[in-house]
């Protein structure tokens, strides 16, 4: 699964600078070790990985069959979604972190409000983020549209549409109650502990 990282600085476009955050999140390249060092270092067992990696594995099929079944969309289209979520999720916690009922609202009401212009997204910021043609993020954006999933405007730039709503309700939910149960399965397993243990 494709993750967006969040924190990168977004390129100028014309006079405008979209930005999601003003922080960068960076990784310096002596930092990343392999994870059998890792776990010699920390002399954690791996009789269970092989398990504890087929959980994992399960987990981002389901979701993206769900994505495919639930949603009728393909992956590229959820992970541009998700670049707009997450900057929706960046608007937000700006006013204080949410509880998963208050999110709802706030995820509704984000959408009529007036951003400023440096903080819109545009197709040419989620094509860098994902390294995506701008090209195929307008034509996914605008199928995307089409659904109320999102909306865009020259001046809003690309939000999120009213059919979140009900995607934010059955979608999220259940890939929630889906995280959940791996979590349960790796720490009854010892995996969780080990996995935070390796980044001590």
């Amino acid at each position: 699964m494709i993750v967006p990282i969040l924190g990168c600085t977004l390129p100028t476009i014309g006079r405008i600078k979209t930005i999601m955050s003003n922080e960068k999140t960076i990784m310096g390249v002596n930092k990343i070790i392999s994870l059998s060092d890792a776990v010699k270092e920390k002399s954690n067992q791996e009789a269970s990985f092989s398990k504890d990696l087929y959980h994992w594995v399960m987990f981002i099929i389901t979701l993206y069959s769900r994505v495919k079944e639930k949603l009728n969309i393909d992956f590229e289209s959820f992970v541009i979604l998700q670049v707009v979520v997450s900057h929706s999720l960046y608007e937000i916690n700006k006013s204080g972190t949410k509880s998963f009922s208050d999110l709802e609202n706030h995820m509704e009401a984000i959408n009529k409000n007036k951003l400023l212009n440096k903080q819109k997204l545009t197709f040419a910021s989620i094509a860098e983020i994902l390294h995506l043609p701008r090209e195929t993020v307008r034509r996914k954006v605008i199928a995307l549209s089409k659904n109320n999933i999102l909306t865009f405007s020259t001046y809003g730039g690309i939000k999120l549409g009213s059919a979140y709503k009900t995607i934010y309700k059955d979608f999220v939910s259940q890939t929630t109650l889906d995280l959940s149960s791996l979590v349960n399965k790796w720490e009854k397993s010892g995996a969780l502990k080990n996995l935070l243990e390796l980044g001590k």
